[in-house]
């Protein structure tokens, strides 16, 4: 929880300065995840995985476009984070 709450800190200090840090990580983190997705074939299941992943990063994207206050984007850059590490973790393991 300490590490957490420090990123987070951090995050709302230096918001201007990781937005683009946050836009870079966020796609290229999901495009491995997508393609190692679209890596399988194209069945029901992975392109609800593909959906989640893009969806994930669409989330921060709209929170910064939206210009919402920065503790709601830092919680959609964790989670989107968090969802895309976890659709990649799991397409390269099975």
């Amino acid at each position: 929880m300490k590490l957490y709450t420090s990123i987070k800190r951090f995050y709302l200090n230096h918001f201007y300065l990781l937005i683009p840090l946050a836009i870079i990580l966020l796609s290229c983190i999901g495009g491995f995840a997508v393609y190692f997705i679209t890596a399988k074939g194209m069945s029901a299941v992975n392109f609800i995985q593909m959906l989640l992943c893009v969806a994930g990063a669409i989330f921060y994207l709209t929170s910064v476009l939206g210009q919402m206050p920065k503790k709601v984007s830092f919680t959609f850059l964790f989670y989107g984070l968090l969802l895309e590490l976890i659709l990649l973790g799991y397409n390269l393991i099975f």
